[in-house]
């Protein structure tokens, strides 16, 4: 049947009636927890939304971080906005913030915050208070202008930056009292803070920056998909943050837009060249040298938007691991292609219908082992609103 869910709250009601169409989305009957579609409205016209990303703050619901910039504004980066919801995705509080071009969200230990930075491109870790979204307290990160961020296995935070001075990607590791433990900058060798600039402030291409975790042979560490050398590169770089090896592709034209450990040195991957997408269901990496993928084409995306970007999310369910690769076509869906984690082994599809132009942002696994994406949907094909779509561990789990 089709389940119509939209939700305005308090000052930003107004305008539901555009957005029922925009909502249709085909589901089954299910628990409303399981599985909902949310629109987060706004009544002004000149005020844009750019989703980050979204958490879920556990037996309480989700905490979706967005950018949010205004036509009329003075400030050339968006701000920060955050929206508290329950477990159905209905809204519980809203708040804003002066911080600027928020990068992530970080949940340690109880203590939940953002990342984002001040006028002057400092980055701060700033803690809020979960009963209604106000500042408990701030951390100067010693790096400047945030790009990603990730809190890894061990309950650290590890977030990318840019060092315009250096002209460095700047990555660094806190503990969870933020102190820094260790930090390593990567030479560009090129000026590009013009290109990281409009990345952060939505005016240019947006760049497919991204953290995950590896492990091979006994060692572990990070790979950070960032500019380096020339180049928009896959680093790997071991735990205490020294350079292994990277993967590259073409300057800053073509890149990886994700990646995904399968076992030992194998990897899946998503990279976008010309405009197409491809889909390397499993390669093997070097994480010692630096080596390229170019002519390995893998599977072709024609669906997706030109240089789509693809989030990649490792799954577990019913002691079943499977990566999920969702995306957003040129028909106005978002798309996850579900492989087995252990073999290139497309499993199935799943696709979400909407009928105006939507943006993913981000993709979490939840505690009921389903799955939270949140995105950007075009009302009216120009209002930028956030979205936010749950779907139930059912709708992945395969059986033989």
């Amino acid at each position: 049947m089709i389940r119509k869910l939209c939700h305005n709250w308090g000052l930003f009601i107004g305008g539901l009636i555009l957005l029922v169409s925009a909502c249709e989305v085909n589901q089954k009957d299910v628990q409303p927890s399981d599985e909902f579609v949310k629109i987060y409205n706004h009544p002004d016209e000149g005020i844009s939304f750019y989703p980050v990303e979204v958490t879920e703050i556990e037996g309480s619901g989700f905490l979706i971080l967005s950018g949010v910039k205004a036509d009329t504004s003075d400030i050339e980066f968006p701000v920060t906005h955050l929206v508290k919801t329950n477990t159905l995705g209905e809204v519980e509080w809203t708040a804003d913030y002066p911080w600027l071009a928020p990068a992530g969200i970080f949940n340690i230990s109880g203590s939940v915050g953002f990342v984002a930075m001040d006028p002057q491109l400092n980055a701060y870790a700033v803690q809020i208070d979960m009963s209604d979204g106000s500042e408990q307290s701030q951390h100067h990160l010693e790096i400047d202008m945030p790009l990603k961020t990730m809190v890894d296995a061990n309950n650290n935070l590890v977030v990318l930056g840019y060092d315009y001075i250096s002209r460095s990607s700047w990555v660094a590791l806190f503990s969870t009292g933020f102190n820094i433990q260790s930090s390593t900058k990567l030479n560009v060798n090129a000026d590009l803070e013009n290109q990281v600039q409009k990345h952060m402030n939505k005016t240019g291409q947006q760049f497919p920056f991204y953290i995950g975790q590896w492990s091979e042979g006994g060692q572990s560490g990070y790979f950070v998909n960032c500019f380096y050398n020339y180049s928009l590169r896959s680093v790997f770089l071991e735990g205490g943050l020294t350079l292994k090896g990277n993967i590259y592709s073409f300057q800053t034209e073509a890149s990886l837009s994700s990646l995904q450990q399968r076992l030992g040195n194998k990897y899946a991957m998503t990279r976008y060249y010309a405009g197409n997408n491809f889909l390397l269901g499993e390669v093997e990496v070097d994480i010692n040298t630096s080596q390229n993928f170019n002519d390995v084409t893998g599977k072709v995306l024609n669906e997706l938007t030109q240089n789509a970007k693809v989030l990649s999310e490792r799954i577990s369910i019913d002691a079943s691991e499977y990566i999920l690769f969702t995306s957003q076509t040129n028909s106005n869906t978002v798309i996850t292609y579900q492989h087995a984690a252990e073999a290139d082994s497309l499993l199935a599809t799943h696709v979400s219908q909407f009928n105006e132009r939507i943006e993913v942002a981000d993709m979490i696994q939840t505690k009921d082992k389903g799955i939270a994406i949140i995105a950007q949907l075009y009302i009216l094909g120009k209002y930028k609103r956030p979205v936010l779509i749950k779907n139930p561990s059912s709708l992945y789990h395969q059986t033989d």
